[in-house]
């Protein structure tokens, strides 16, 4: 019962966007009072007019309408409480009780002689109240039922029930399952985050689609068997989760906390579109569900584990190694220490292939880097770095990079893909480390 009052905030609706109709046959009401002050004048729904106030729903209740309203008795509030363990309706927050009030709001002055069996939809949105059986045997959502039938006033019409009514469920799981994101759905009931994501909350939650997971076990030629039993899973799904509700309005360039302690981050394009660890973008926005939001991506996002000297030495001596000589390169230069640390650092490197120094070793006709002095080898490499950190997607060809060395930039050029005359690898692109971000380049550059 809590979480059906959690998943409620943040979800607010105004009343005055929409005007009702007299149900045709009505007959005017005796009553000269409105909704609001007709509440008020009942003592059994004392609780239900303080709720209404609380809520900023007493103007428009007031002021608006015709409204029918489906009032809680004194009663049914007092058996919420004890459910949810609060003891009056000033510990229930504002937001949750506007949306639970407007759930019990519909549109137009029906007497309960024109109350038909369907659906009858609330005010609150893309909701509706059941209705089945009529006159003195009507029901709603099948277990809630009418005490006092036909209270007039001059706005509308309020028939007191026995049991606050609550919107059927729809948690997080149950929204991405209806959203069509089945194979995240499988991964968290798998990873044992389901009950997390189904109970708690609320959450902020990036779901990859079906074809981002497809991608993703293409790319990294693993099978789906193999994903399921990585030990990793559960943390690489955790990843895609942060706490709180965050609307699509709410993005903002820079780190977004995860339930992993490690954030993502989120990058702007040129066109304006918005992108995730520079690998995602965002196909889906503000699915709302009980408990939290919704976003769909369109690749999987994986935590880092290395800062940028593990990954590059790691990527070294891998099956298919590549950036030997920038380890090696780091190491004579003595920067090891400089490309070490976690989440709080933020670095960008351009990182030269191993064909690249290759080539730059050929060029000034020496056999190895050790023939290359050691200083000027460190200045190389701290022209390559840059104290920020930056996603290809971040690259403005009117924003020089300022690197490690005072005074000296990078110049990207976004249609060439170029920083000064280095082509910017595909394969190599927006590889994130804790520490930073490295990008890999087909040509040393050279400070001038």
């Amino acid at each position: 019962m809590l979480r059906k009052l959690t998943f409620l905030v943040g979800i607010l609706f105004s009343l005055t966007i929409m005007q009702a109709c007299n149900i045709e046959g009505d007959l005017p009401p005796e009553n000269e009072v409105n909704l609001f002050g007709t509440a008020e004048e009942i003592p059994e729904l004392s609780i239900f007019a303080e709720a209404v106030e609380l809520a900023l729903l007493s103007e428009p209740l007031g002021s608006l309408g015709p409204f029918t309203v489906f009032a809680p008795s004194n009663d049914a509030f007092r058996f919420l409480f004890s459910e949810v363990g609060v003891n009056n309706i000033r510990q229930v927050p504002p937001d949750v009780l506007q949306s639970l009030l407007l759930y019990h709001i519909v549109n137009g002055r029906l007497l309960s002689k024109n109350i038909t069996e369907g659906e009858l939809q609330t005010f609150l949105p893309e909701t509706s109240l059941t209705i089945s059986g009529s006159g003195n045997n009507i029901r709603i959502n099948e277990d809630v039922s009418i005490v006092q039938r036909d209270i007039e006033a001059t706005n509308g019409m309020i028939h007191m029930v026995d049991a606050v009514i609550f919107p059927p469920s729809n948690t997080i799981m149950e929204a991405l399952e209806n959203n069509g994101n089945t194979i995240f759905v499988q991964l968290l009931i798998a990873s044992g985050l389901a009950e997390t994501l189904a109970n708690d909350g609320p959450f902020t939650v990036f779901a990859p689609s079906n074809t981002a997971f497809e991608r993703y076990l293409e790319d990294n030629l693993i099978t789906g068997t193999d994903f399921l039993e990585s030990p990793l899973l559960q943390s690489i799904l955790s990843y895609h989760v942060s706490e709180g509700i965050l609307s699509s309005q709410s993005f903002t360039v820079g780190p977004l906390e995860t339930i992993t302690d490690i954030p993502f981050y989120f990058s702007e394009a040129i066109n304006g579109n918005l992108w995730l660890n520079g690998i995602a973008g965002i196909t889906g926005t503000n699915i709302n569900a009980d408990n939290g939001i919704i976003h769909v991506i369109d690749y999987v996002l994986t935590p880092p584990s290395e800062n940028i000297r593990q990954f590059l030495a790691n990527a070294s001596t891998n099956d298919d190694p590549e950036f030997r000589l920038l380890i090696e390169a780091i190491q004579l230069a003595g920067l090891e220490e400089e490309l070490e640390g976690g989440i709080d650092n933020n670095l960008t490197l351009f990182a030269p292939t191993d064909a690249a120094f290759e080539n730059l070793l050929e060029n000034l006709n020496m056999g190895s880097l050790n023939e290359i002095p050691a200083n000027t080898l460190r200045e190389i490499l701290l022209y390559h770095i840059v104290p920020t950190r930056i996603f290809s997607q971040d690259l403005r060809d009117d924003e020089p990079l300022e690197t490690l060395i005072e005074g000296a930039s990078l110049i990207p050029d976004i249609g060439d893909q170029l920083i000064n005359e280095a082509r910017m690898l595909p394969e190599f692109l927006n590889s994130l480390t804790l520490n930073g971000v490295i990008h890999g380049i087909d040509t040393v550059l050279i400070p001038e």
